[in-house]
């Protein structure tokens, strides 16, 4: 394993499992978390009347256990997430050296894209023009003594909580990367650890942004699904009826470390080793992807892992739901696949759980890692009518077989585009073993 990077821990909070073990169950069973949206009148919307949401006896129970007075609902979910994946690592002690941390989530203020948390920013920054103009030691003396309210506070606590929790200074990056800020966060982690500055990294991203705000933008673009039958149908891949993708609140950790550190530690068994990966920005459309840029960074991230298409032996999609995104993204996947898209098994988490933004990525990596190591492609129970413009072999039950390569696809806003290799390791981490009847 020398030169590897390794996935030694994995933790999530999603609307379908708040544990590693209870999300897996819920992908193979095909049990959706979403649910009608009734935190909020949602009756004047063309769309958006479901989401993922974490049930509430969960976050009770997430917020017993890591809730603080002055500690944001995301900052919260990804608390749990690491202390899980440090947890499954068995962590213990203190790192040797220094650890990275790679995390992403939403401004303004971890408590969401509200409009008030823009108009209390804006208001505060024109009070003190107004009242001190910009000379940098009258600005100093208005802002001495005074703390930011949460709610626009761009910066939070949660590097020194984690860097107080590993017991180690930590060398911090936080992304902001929309939808593909998942696998941006794990890439920009393996450098840190290639580059030997840290040994030991942790991945976190965690979005809730079940806003009324958010639910208005995304109504305004016509993008949230307008599904009126059963919720737990309303996210559908690359089935022809999708009418449009499901938000939800989630979050994922990941601990990444050199396969040297790991076998130090005594860890001989891992998730998955990170091959390569593929990243672009694409200035053509704010919103639409487009299937160059897509073929880009999935024959990026196949060279880079040292395989060919050939060797892929299953992808794990970004698979939104949306009319345009599905279809390109499955365009893509023929360009670089050809006749294997016939029988290449094709996943998309996001039917059961919803799109958690920046979250996706680093959750649907954890399926990615339990796919190589179970040796099970989850189903994909909501597509039940494959379009013919997708043409993408999904399945409605387990796929069980070998997997030795999982792709895995994440796009956003913004004209940003990821995709990642993950490799099984030579000893794959078993599954727990049953709890005695």
């Amino acid at each position: 394993m020398n030169g590897q990077i390794v996935i030694t821990g994995m933790g999530v909070v999603t609307p379908i499992g708040a544990t590693v073990e209870s999300f897996w169950e819920a992908n193979l069973a095909g049990r959706s978390g979403v649910v009608p949206e009734d935190r909020m009148d949602v009756t004047g919307l063309p769309c958006g009347w479901v989401a993922g949401i974490i049930p509430e006896e969960v976050k009770e129970d997430i917020k017993a256990r890591h809730g603080a007075p002055d500690r944001s609902w995301g900052d919260t979910l990804m608390h749990d997430a690491v202390d899980q994946a440090l947890t499954d690592a068995r962590f213990s002690g203190r790192p040797d050296g220094p650890a990275g941390l790679v995390w992403a989530r939403v401004w303004p203020g971890p408590s969401g894209s509200f409009p008030q948390d823009y108009a209390r920013h804006m208001t505060d920054l024109a009070v003190r023009q107004r009242e001190v103009g910009n000379e940098p030691a009258a600005v100093l003396r208005h802002l001495r003594g005074r703390s930011l309210p949460l709610e626009v506070g761009d910066l939070s606590a949660f590097p020194r909580e984690i860097s107080e929790r590993l017991g180690t200074p930590v060398v911090p990056a936080r992304l902001e990367a929309t939808c593909s800020g998942g696998l941006r966060a794990i890439a920009e982690a393996v450098r840190m650890l290639r580059s030997g500055r840290v040994e030991f990294a942790v991945v976190s991203a965690a979005v809730s942004r079940n806003t009324p705000y958010v639910l208005s933008q995304y109504g305004q673009l016509m993008a949230l699904s307008r599904w009126k039958g059963d919720p737990g149908q309303s996210s559908m891949p690359f089935d022809r009826r999708r009418s449009g993708m499901v938000i939800n609140e989630s979050a994922g950790a990941l601990v990444l470390e050199t396969a040297e550190h790991a076998a130090r530690r005594g860890v001989d068994r891992v998730h998955a080793v990170v091959g390569g990966w593929g990243l672009a920005v694409d200035t053509a459309h704010i919103t639409a992807p487009r299937v160059e840029m897509i073929e880009r960074v999935m024959r990026t991230a196949i060279e880079e892992s040292g395989t060919t298409p050939d060797g892929i032996d299953t992808v794990n999609a970004h698979g939104t739901s949306t009319r345009l995104n599905d279809v390109t993204e499955a365009r893509a996947l023929h360009r670089v696949f050809g006749e294997r898209m016939a029988e290449l098994p094709v996943s998309a988490v996001k039917s059961l759980t919803g799109h958690g933004s920046a979250a996706s990525g680093v959750v649907e990596s954890v399926a990615a890692a339990l796919t190589l190591c179970r040796g099970v492609v989850p189903p994909v129970v909501t597509c039940t009518e494959p379009d013919p413009a997708c043409d993408v072999r999904t399945s409605p039950t387990p796929l069980r077989q070998p997997v030795r390569t999982v792709l895995k696809n994440s796009f956003g806003f913004g004209g940003q585009y990821a995709s990642m290799v993950f490799l099984r390791p030579e000893r794959p981490r078993p599954a727990p073993a049953a709890d005695p009847a």
